[in-house]
């Protein structure tokens, strides 16, 4: 159970073991992550209406009995209120499919699993909350389950990904049948033990110094909450969010042997949809977060939560408590001038650091042999030199996997009538002339339903209206969207783009290098004579006028053929290609003399390039080599796309077989079409040197509508990303 490794990895200090445990009637279950406290004098009891032994069924042992006894019971064998969900049970959120393995226990109003997203077999928690019958009608129950879905999420407005340590959901889901609705966060961050936890089972107070940690560390996310502008679930732009529920289980410790952090959780902005119609509504503000925080820090101090008369007013609370400490707490739980905001009270907590008593938080520690004090100059070398080798094992990493950066993300959006917030109203965006995403927009016949990709986009969202400008150049492009001309641009990256600018990776493409397929004369053909591949060095002297014969190639005994280029018509692809294959000044310039002499090189469409260049074995008897985008080659059979050599590194093909293994020039391209289809793998990872990823460009400026990162996750979904492999793309991941 991952809890139970959880706890493994955390200090036994939060876990001490228990003497003379006192027997109780039914036998207590193992203590889970977030066990509730026994239910506190006057408070009130969330699902009274429930006659539960302990008061509140969230935290009653009952349940998971009733499961054990009757793995198909649907509520409590002793109240009737509703059952914990059974392992292995699964469902479908708005980004993908989920399974439930294991009841973790309760925070706050909700239960906890532990579950796993079956799109990618990556590990979340699922936080179930409850809108039994007994508490609420047919109409708040709707109501809610409508409200959840609209706010239960943020995201930062500008579309950055900060850890700011507070735990950001993956997924909302309201049941279309049950009375519960799930929210997803990614990892095991949410299975944490809370400070409440902290408290029962450590059972003595936390230093001050602790306590100062815990302080920094929620002042410093609080900061950020109050001060960024963020995006809901509806699209709305909000600047500044009260958590609201700051308390003992909103605050979860993580802990290693040498330091702990906070996290926090459950913003009221969707756990108080929970709460009993009855109680009394209470605003978030800033003020009630920082008032709150002053409790919890009250709480930690005392060691104790459970005394009825607890009172921060009451002197025997803080007679251990340094003087600067205290009146610092008490501006921040509002017995003395309070503070306006987060940052003002963090800044006045650093300056009385100082006044703390040295004493931290000791976490698994051991007495020090005085001997080992020898050893600590070996082991800083040990530790600089360990740190070195680390840093270039990371920076060769990166530059391996160069293009992988936008492709580890979160799986897809399913469909896209499952992509919400986007913002109503009239866009314009633009992209290069004549680009694959040109060439993409305009196709009918394999797009679904014989409508190209626009119309499919503008059915799932009327309520927006989508202007697509030509460009002469790329470099107009990006221009127009830093300028706001336009509020975003489809794109090829080649390098990475100024830092004003964000991008979100749709899809690949890339150039292939090709030569006349002909499989009825296959043993005379150029793939067979290649073996299927050509270098970077080959391509760059074939098309500077180095070689004009095919027998000129070092390496090979190649037939007698003259050479002749084709090149497209489009400004694109051969910025690309003087990129990536020709690179060097010298290089270009040569290519530029020879494609301005319409003897040596021919421009044509990508079609009748095709067609020409098997005309030419055909008929002419000649050579003749061309490239283009794969988006456009693919599926035709009168080319074959060569594999790409670069020095030494084995040859890399863009296309697979249905069992995985690259084509060849044995592969009859026109009879087996459907049994071979681009190597998503070589796209992802940048191994085929003359790949690239297609963009979604928008500005970084989060006071503008977020039209581009939306239209990137309609593009994103499962239902795009099949539509654009149908035209010719790579898509994200293998549909």
């Amino acid at each position: 159970m991952v809890y139970e490794q959880i706890k493994a990895k955390l200090p036994q200090r939060f876990f001490p073991k228990a003497e003379n445990p006192p027997i109780a009637e039914p036998e207590p279950l193992v203590t889970p992550v977030t066990l509730q406290p026994p239910t506190a004098v006057g408070m009130d009891v969330i699902y009274r209406k429930y006659r539960c032994w302990m008061g509140n069924p969230l935290g009653c042992e009952w349940p998971k009995k009733t499961l054990e006894q009757n793995p198909t019971a649907k509520t409590c064998q002793n109240c009737g209120f509703p059952g914990i969900i059974p392992p292995k049970t699964e469902f479908r959120g708005y980004k993908g499919r989920y399974r439930i393995d294991s009841y973790i226990g309760n925070r706050g109003l909700g239960r906890l699993y532990q579950g796993i997203q079956l799109t990618d077999q990556q590990p979340a928690i699922i936080k179930e909350y409850l809108l039994p019958q007994q508490a609420f009608n047919a109409e708040e129950t709707r109501d809610r389950k409508q409200a959840f879905e609209r706010l239960a999420g943020l995201n930062l407005a500008d579309g950055r990904i900060q850890d700011i340590r507070l735990n950001f959901p993956w997924d909302a889901i309201a049941d279309p049948v049950a009375e519960r609705c799930y929210l997803v966060t990614n990892g095991n961050i949410d299975a944490y033990p809370t400070l409440r936890t902290y408290l029962t089972n450590n059972n003595q107070a936390m230093s001050e110094r602790d306590v100062y940690r815990v302080l920094d560390q929620v002042l410093q996310t609080l900061q950020f909450l109050h001060g960024q502008k963020f995006s809901l679930p509806t699209g709305q732009i909000q600047q500044g969010i009260a958590h609201g529920n700051i308390n003992l289980d909103s605050l979860l410790i993580m802990a290693d042997t040498k330091e702990f952090f906070i996290h926090l959780s459950d913003l009221a902005l969707w756990e108080n949809l929970f709460d009993l119609s009855t109680k009394k509504n209470i605003i978030p503000t800033v003020a009630k977060d920082l008032v709150d925080l002053g409790y919890v820090a009250f709480y930690l101090l005392a060691g104790n939560t459970l005394d009825a008369d607890i009172d921060p007013k009451k002197e025997q609370y803080w007679q251990s408590v340094t003087p600067d400490f205290k009146a610092f707490l008490f501006k921040l739980l509002g017995l003395d001038t309070p503070f306006n905001y987060a940052e003002e009270a963090r800044q006045a907590l650093l300056n009385i650091y100082q006044a703390l008593p040295r004493q931290v938080l000791i976490i698994n520690a051991k007495s020090e042999n005085k001997k080992n004090k020898f050893y600590r100059p070996s082991i800083l070398i040990l530790s600089i030199l360990a740190s070195l080798f680390l840093v270039g094992i990371i920076s060769w990493l990166i530059q391996k996997f160069k293009y992988q950066e936008s492709v580890v993300e979160e799986p897809v959006v399913c469909c896209l009538k499952s992509v919400t917030g986007v913002p109503a109203g009239k866009f314009n965006y633009s992209g290069e002339q004549d680009s694959t995403w040109s060439f993409i927009r305009g196709q009918k016949n394999l797009i679904l339903q014989n409508k190209p990709l626009e119309e499919k986009l503008k059915e799932s969202q009327p309520q927006l209206q989508l202007s697509y400008q030509e460009k002469d150049g790329i470099d107009q492009v990006i221009a127009n969207v830093q300028s706001s001309k336009t509020d975003f641009a489809i794109a090829n990256m080649l390098e990475q783009f100024s830092p004003e600018l964000k991008h979100q990776v749709f899809a690949y493409d890339a150039l292939v290098v090709f030569v006349a397929f002909s499989y009825s004369k296959r043993e005379q053909s150029l793939p067979k004579a290649l073996n299927g591949q050509i270098s970077i060095e080959q391509v760059q002297d074939l098309y500077t006028g180095k070689i004009t014969n095919w027998n000129q190639l070092k390496g090979r005994n190649l037939p007698n053929l003259p050479v002749k280029l084709y090149i497209p018509n489009n400004a694109e692809s051969i910025r690309i290609f003087e990129h990536r294959i020709l690179k060097s000044e010298s290089a270009i310039n040569a290519f530029h003399s020879l494609k301005n002499s319409t003897i040596n090189i021919t421009s044509l469409s990508t079609i009748n390039m095709l067609q020409q260049v098997l005309s030419d074995f055909e008929k002419e008897a000649t050579g003749s080599i061309g490239f283009a985008t794969l988006s456009q080659v693919f599926g035709q059979c009168s080319a074959y796309p060569l594999a790409i050599a670069d020095g030494n590194k084995p040859a890399v093909q863009t296309l697979v077989q249905d069992n995985d293994k690259s084509i060849d020039p044995n592969t009859d391209l026109c009879d087996d079409k459907g049994s071979y289809k681009p190597n998503t793998k070589v796209f992802t990872t940048g191994s085929y040197l003359l790949s690239y990823p297609l963009v979604v460009l928008y500005p970084g400026d989060n006071s503008r509508p977020p039209i581009g990162q939306k239209f990137a996750e309609m593009l994103r979904t499962t239902e795009v990303q099949q539509i654009l492999e149908k035209a010719g793309l790579v898509p994200l991941h293998n549909q």
